[in-house]
């Protein structure tokens, strides 16, 4: 009994001793960590935006957005850290965008990825295919984006996320129209148009009748059925029962649902161009 007393005092006096090292080694190289991110951070700024005065910071949800002013006061970009689900854990980047809603520049924060399979999201050859894309690219694995054979989940994340946030950028501070349609407008008939989904095009066929959206059907799409499930239809009913596009799209599938949305819209867009824009 008193060899197991002195064993079970030997293992706590060890746990704590541990704990105590682990604390106060965390406490030294914590602040180092957070220097040198922040050092890479200011490069990375200086490099993608060599007129940068002075930056304002934004939060929108869980993503956070320095808007990037020049002497003048101009906006002239928008740098994003963005945390995304990688594979093997949380993947953590900083995506730069100028003044035109293109891709400047990125550069991977932290990230659990496996060596040599995963972490290919580091190389420049993946991440050069992003730079110069903006809003009016599809950003559409095996369209003008590949995905890296063997590290499929890292590599779709990643070309997700970046969709997400060119379009989160271009919306919110750089102004820029995701395509308003006036619904009231539109001819009767029926019409389609596609856009982009998660996984490709989706196409989708829109009736009209009276000035309102009757009828919304998804004739084809490439997104995996367990998650589209959860757009189609809750997508289109919102849209007809609202006779707006300005639906909430977070649903789970969320670049799902916002490619129904924009689908609707560009088949509307176009029936409004056939006929004379609506006069």
């Amino acid at each position: 009994m008193r060899e197991i007393l002195k064993l079970s005092i030997t293992l706590t006096i060890v746990g704590l001793v541990s704990a105590a090292l682990l604390t106060g080694v965390n406490n030294i190289t914590a602040p180092i960590i957070a220097d040198r991110q922040e050092a890479e951070y200011r490069e990375a700024l200086e490099l993608y935006f060599p007129e940068v005065v002075s930056f304002e910071n934004q939060r929108l949800e869980d993503d956070y957005f320095d808007l990037i002013f020049d002497s003048s006061d101009r906006l002239i970009g928008v740098m994003a850290t963005i945390e995304q689900q990688g594979y093997d854990g949380t993947i953590t980047y900083n995506l730069a965008l100028d003044g035109e809603g293109k891709v400047v520049g990125m550069l991977i924060i932290s990230h659990t990825e496996t060596p040599g399979i995963g972490d290919v999201i580091t190389t420049a050859d993946f991440q050069e295919q992003f730079i110069g894309k903006s809003l009016k690219d599809p950003l559409l694995p095996g369209e003008d984006v590949d995905i890296v054979t063997g590290a499929t989940i890292s590599t779709s994340a990643m070309i997700t996320s970046i969709r997400r946030v060119v379009s989160v950028v271009a919306e919110s501070f750089l102004g820029h129209e995701t395509g308003a349609v006036d619904i009231t407008a539109v001819p009767d008939g029926i019409y389609q148009g596609s856009a982009p989904g998660l996984s490709g095009p989706i196409l989708v066929e829109v009736e009209v009748s009276g000035g309102v959206v009757t009828r919304i059907d998804v004739l084809d799409h490439d997104e995996t059925p367990t998650y589209f499930i959860e757009s189609y239809p809750l997508i289109p009913e919102l849209i007809i029962a609202e006779q707006s596009f300005d639906v909430d799209t977070k649903t789970g599938a969320t670049l799902s649902a916002k490619g129904i949305v924009e689908a609707v819209q560009a088949a509307l867009a176009a029936a409004l161009e056939a006929n004379g824009g609506g006069e």
